[in-house]
């Protein structure tokens, strides 16, 4: 698993340095802190590679990102309830967007396509009945969505900025909009 994994890995940063040789847009990698709620308040980050795979002042890049976050609030079903449980998501995706820039304004619409892995463990209690077990589920779910982004320039190298998600598929764990603040650093 290790193997293919590695595998697959330098495969796509081979063909993002080949995408990006003699652009004059250059990779960047950003990373941020992101909250999202719906039923739940999450808290948790993102991180992402982009290239860019046409020239010009406004273009299209593609990319690679993984979205975490966590929720440390106890859950109730009926007759019953979590306690001290972790709601933990896990989002690897690729995106492609169209990046239009405005003076020191980058402003960018991306579509990524992905998997959100939910995992929720904890200790199940109904005290009706006088029961509690250890409680654990781990879904795989579909991710897909619309992502934008606000971005400023602070130099050559640097940018800050404003990002969200929102989800176009409503899946069975309530995966919620998300929005972040972040830091893009410019890979030139």
């Amino acid at each position: 698993m290790y193997s293919i994994t590695r595998l697959i890995t330098v495969s796509l940063f081979s063909l993002f340095a080949m995408l990006a040789k003699g652009q004059n847009n250059a990779p960047e990698f950003e990373t941020g802190i992101a909250a999202a709620g719906s039923e739940a308040f999450y808290l948790g980050g993102y991180s992402k590679y982009r290239t860019p795979i046409s020239q010009g002042k406004n273009y299209f890049s593609f990319g690679i990102g993984m979205t975490y976050y966590f929720d440390f609030k106890g859950e109730s079903y009926e007759k019953s309830y979590l306690k001290n449980d972790v709601d933990v998501r896990l989002i690897p995706n690729v995106f492609i967007a169209y990046d239009v820039n405005v003076k020191d304004f980058n402003f960018a619409i991306e579509v990524p396509i992905g998997a959100s892995i939910a995992i929720t463990k904890g200790t199940l209690v109904n005290e009706r009945v006088n029961f509690e077990r250890s409680y654990s589920n781990t879904e795989i779910l579909p991710y897909f969505g619309l992502g934008l982004s606000a971005r400023y320039r602070l130099n050559d190298y640097n940018k800050i900025g404003l990002y969200g998600f929102l989800d176009i598929l409503k899946d069975n764990a309530w995966s919620p909009p998300m929005t972040g603040i972040g830091w893009t650093r410019v890979l030139k």
